[in-house]
């Protein structure tokens, strides 16, 4: 569980040590000497020809910053980076993973070749009988149980027409039985924020941040997106204050004046108890209320009820320091606020994120640069691939799965409706939701004996799943991994598609039925990639595929041929607006420009053809680092990126939505009119400035123009207004609703979770239980046996489920360890000491007959996070409760595919808990307890009768 032979020269090392001391800490002096020494953009392209490299632009796979980076190639070999000094974002500045990541590219742990496993051996296959291999069995499975029996897991991590040629895929197959890493990330932002506003993405921009006057924090973004804190500590720098909600100490909370360590899952109470505050001292903004919002009145009958003296028995966080984060707040606008997956990814998550819009609209902090909602996205292209909707919810762009959506989109792709219709099993899967990256697990393990209580579930579709694709996607990072693993066991053909050996694909226990097909990483090929920001960039490639790696749409585009084989026309339908060439001939750009911009309207990517998004990489030093937006040149008055909406190809782009203060023509936006344009109760939902409906057709008149309504200052979505009260969702206001296993049993019916019947008879083709599951743990009562709240996240060497960073031999060094971090006290209590090993034991299976599930790891003993919590980073695979599968991972003669480093996945022991609006899974707020690795038994005999009372119970909901 440590480091395998690792071998880092001492420069290599030093190097990304600086860049994750300098940059994740936020200590370093930002400016001209941020991370890097910085030099002239020329000098650097001198030095660089004198040693006889080439430098290639490319974008960071990283998190969602969209961090600029040169590659240094040598006799095509990618041998290092140099600092992209004039990317507006990132200035050249960079974290230990952008520093670092030549060494993904060249690692020695790639995946070579397409492999199979036959009778418990790892073969050697060509790419034409893989591919060959997988449209039979995708045929006959679709002859023997129908389109529905396949699921596909798409990628944050292709690019942007990639992830939109997923979805489509599907869509021609005939199955919404796609998802992908959104769902479980921030698929309640797009709930939350767009059902207060209208869109369901980040507001404003990094590089806007430093124009706060504060900024209050739900996450830690130190250690998650790094290179944020340069334009962060610009604010500081500038007087901004700083208030960081987390329940741990973090690096973000260590640079902060103000720190609100709350008990996790409490968000909305802790929000209530600063704009209760907020609201009985009249500083909220009456005027943007009055003209630019509706609901105020009802939303503040619900906030009134949490003064901060009953948020502080809530939530742990004293009333004197909620009442100053209030004054703060009131007092330092504009204020933007940040959050990430701490504040998603809970069982009323949406919730959560409504609760943060509101304390925005109440500062009148909406639409200002400055302020705004800003969303941390995780992945480098999880803003894009969610653009394209890689959702079992919905078609590109948000659209939904209605019949109108549906014509829209093959109007787009040139095919009959009636013909894409005949590809469903009927009429009705055809506009049903499918199922989600959360709970797919379901879907192939209901009606058999994985476990005594897989036995007696059902899914909304005519048959199980008996094959699953995972494209790009990790597998620690999905919830009930347990369950994950059986259904990984249950289907008959897994198929795995990524640059490394993907921890699923061992984790798996089975002979055979397994395909691992090599994608070329995102630097060894090219296209459109979104940032958090909705910034749009172009990512070169940087070297050619290495070994017989391929890029992620020549493997989707010869899937579809294979599958031509067998389903004459398909491959001519799929490509018809380009050209019908060949999988080797069709490039980013025909995909791009001849679909992607023409059908996705409703979000306004319309004007952000190729040419611009290239020729803007050629002019970055015309680029304004405080505005990003070009000053002279060819691309004079464009905002960089064209952030979405884009109106037409003369259009700016809007980098602040709803910022209504300037012309639409300058990137002036309004709250979108996504209502209609009177409330329930009849109440105008116009704005009360210039308030107007949306263009007629405006989201899928495939030749409409827009410049005549710019002209006027209208904008085609429409000038309406914000909404405080959401009648149409499970909670039209936000309450505080406790974790489903809640450590305060004496609050779970004062503010109970979701009964089961908010979820339906299905819910996304699967039964949810909230409600039932949280009366059945308050009737055990077993605090005293699962006695600490457990959470989990990010650490900034690693990402996503780490295939990729822990195959990464300086990452792998700097940080080699699986670990529990444990406060001194509770480590005291259980005579556990600082590296010692551990098992964390939760609840976790009980619901299906299982054991209770648990993890071993190191413990890591600090005051980061206080008695009674301990956390967990979510970035590990190659151990299942202890044991290794590393024996699994395919080694051969030229290739050792285990990764470097290895340790237990966190989100063995996550709690149940689903959103009831997009089904996010719950990994912030479950419960556990840690004992010493040798009393593990000794914790199981002792605790028997109490577990096995609790497993009966909760099987029987």
């Amino acid at each position: 569980m440590g480091v395998r032979s690792l071998k880092l020269s001492r420069r290599d090392f030093m190097k990304a040590s600086v860049a994750t001391v300098a940059v994740a800490a936020g200590l370093a002096k930002y400016g001209r000497d941020g991370l890097f020494k910085k030099v002239e953009a020329q000098h650097i392209q001198e030095q660089a020809e004198q040693e006889g490299v080439r430098l290639v632009k490319t974008i960071c796979t990283g998190c969602a910053v969209g961090c600029g980076i040169l590659g240094k190639v040598k006799d095509d070999v990618f041998i290092g980076i140099e600092p992209w000094v004039n990317h507006p974002i990132n200035r050249g500045k960079l974290c230990c993973k952008g520093a670092t990541v030549n060494h993904i590219v060249t690692s020695p742990k790639r995946l070579r070749y397409p492999m199979i496993k036959r009778n418990g051996k790892w073969e050697r296959i060509s790419w034409e009988e893989a591919l060959d291999i997988i449209a039979r069995k995708m045929i006959e499975i679709r002859q023997k149980y129908g389109p529905d029996a396949i699921f596909f897991a798409g990628s944050a991590k292709v690019s942007t027409e990639v992830a939109y040629l997923m979805r489509k895929f599907m869509a021609f197959w005939g199955s919404n039985n796609i998802d992908h890493q959104a769902r479980i990330c921030h698929s309640t932002t797009v709930a939350g924020l767009g059902n207060t506003w209208g869109y369901g993405a980040m507001t404003n921009n990094f590089n806007d941040m430093r124009n706060a006057r504060c900024i209050i924090f739900f996450s830690n973004p130190a250690e998650a997106h790094p290179v944020s804190f340069y334009h962060i500590y610009e604010a500081k720098r500038r007087g901004a204050v700083l208030i960081c909600c987390d329940p741990r100490f973090s690096r973000t909370a260590a640079v902060s004046d103000l720190h609100l360590q709350f008990r996790p899952g409490t968000d909305i109470a802790l929000v209530w108890g600063i704009c209760y505050e907020i609201i009985k001292n009249g500083w909220y903004d009456e005027e943007f209320i009055k003209n630019r919002t509706y609901g105020f009145e009802k939303a503040k009958e619900i906030i009134m009820q949490y003064p901060p003296e009953l948020v502080e028995d809530i939530t742990g966080v004293p009333a004197e320091k909620i009442r100053k984060a209030a004054y703060i707040l009131a007092t330092h606008r504009p204020a933007t606020l940040q959050y990430a997956m701490g504040g998603t990814q809970h069982e009323y998550g949406a919730q959560n994120i409504r609760a943060y819009a509101i304390l925005q609209l109440l500062l009148g902090n909406a639409g200002k640069p400055g302020g705004g909602v800003n969303a941390f996205r995780g992945h480098d292209n999880v803003q894009g691939a969610t653009d394209m909707c890689v959702l079992s919810h919905s078609l590109p762009a948000y659209y939904g799965l209605s019949e109108k959506a549906w014509k829209h989109w093959c109007n787009v792709w040139k095919v009959d409706y009636e013909w894409i219709k005949s590809r469903f099993a009927s009429e009705e899967m055809m506009h049903k939701k499918g199922f989600t990256m959360a709970r797919f697990a379901v879907g192939a393990v209901a009606g058999t004996d994985a476990y005594p209580g897989t036995r007696n579930m059902k899914i909304d579709q005519p048959a199980p799943l008996k094959m699953i694709f995972i494209w790009g996607h990790s597998t620690p990072s999905l919830g009930d991994l347990k369950l994950v693993k059986k259904a990984f066991e249950t289907v008959e053909l897994l198929v795995f598609v990524d640059p490394f050996v993907e921890s699923g694909a061992a984790m798996a226990d089975r002979d055979d039925g397994i395909i691992l097909l090599p994608a070329a990483t995102e630097f060894e090929g090219e296209g459109f990639v979104t940032n958090s920001g909705r910034q749009i960039q172009w990512r070169n490639r940087v070297v050619e595929p290495l070994y017989e790696s391929k890029e992620d749409m020549w493997i989707l585009l010869s899937l579809v041929k294979a599958l031509d084989r067998y389903e004459a026309g398909l491959y001519e339908k799929f490509t018809i607006n380009f050209g019908n060439k060949s999988p080797e001939e069709i490039r980013p750009e025909d995909v791009w420009d001849n679909e992607v911009t023409v059908g996705c309207r409703s979000i306004g990517m319309i004007g952000q053809k190729s040419w611009r998004i290239k020729r803007q990489q050629e002019y970055d030093y015309t680029f304004d680092p405080e505005t990003c937006r070009a000053v002279g040149g060819p691309c004079d008055g464009e905002y960089w990126g064209l952030p979405w909406p884009c109106w037409n190809e003369k259009h700016p782009g809007t980098p602040i939505l709803y910022r209504n203060d300037i012309p639409v023509w300058e990137g002036g936006h309004d709250f979108r009119v996504k209502w209609g344009t009177t409330a329930p109760d009849g109440a105008s939902l116009l704005s009360g400035v210039n308030g107007h409906d949306q263009i007629p057709g405006w989201a899928t008149n495939l030749e409409t123009d827009y410049s005549e309504w710019l002209d006027k200052n209208m904008v085609p979505s429409g000038r309406g207004r914000a909404r405080f009260y959401a009648w149409n969702m499970k909670d039209p206001v936000p309450v505080h609703r406790e974790p489903i296993f809640s450590p305060r049993l004496d609050l779970v019916d004062k503010y109970p979770v979701y009964d089961d019947s908010v979820y339906g008879e299905y819910h996304y083709r699967v039964q949810i239980r909230a409600r039932s599951y949280q009366v059945a743990w308050k009737n055990a009562r077993l605090k005293e046996v699962f006695p600490l709240i457990w959470t989990s996240g990010r650490q900034v060497e690693h990402m996503g489920g780490g295939a990729e960073t822990r195959a990464n031999r300086i990452l792998a060094e700097l940080q080699p360890d699986m670990y529990v971090e444990i406060n001194p006290k509770d480590a005291n209590e259980r005579g556990i000491k600082n590296g010692e090993m551990v098992a964390v034991i939760s609840p976790r299976g009980l619901e299906y007959g299982d054991e209770p599930a648990y993890v071993v790891v190191k413990a890591k003993v600090t005051h980061a996070v206080p008695p009674g919590v301990v956390f967990m980073p979510f970035h590990w695979g190659g151990y299942f409760q202890g044991q290794s599968y590393l024996d699994r991972f395919p080694v051969t003669k030229d290739m050792d595919t285990r990764p470097f480093v290895a340790g237990d996945s966190a989100n063995i022991i996550n709690p149940p808990g689903w959103d009831p609006e997009t089904q996010m899974q719950a990994t912030k707020a479950g419960i556990c307890e840690v004992v010493k690795l040798t009393r593990l038994e000794e914790f199981r005999r002792k605790n028997e009768g109490k577990i096995e009372a609790l497993k009966v119970t909760l099987m029987r909901r």
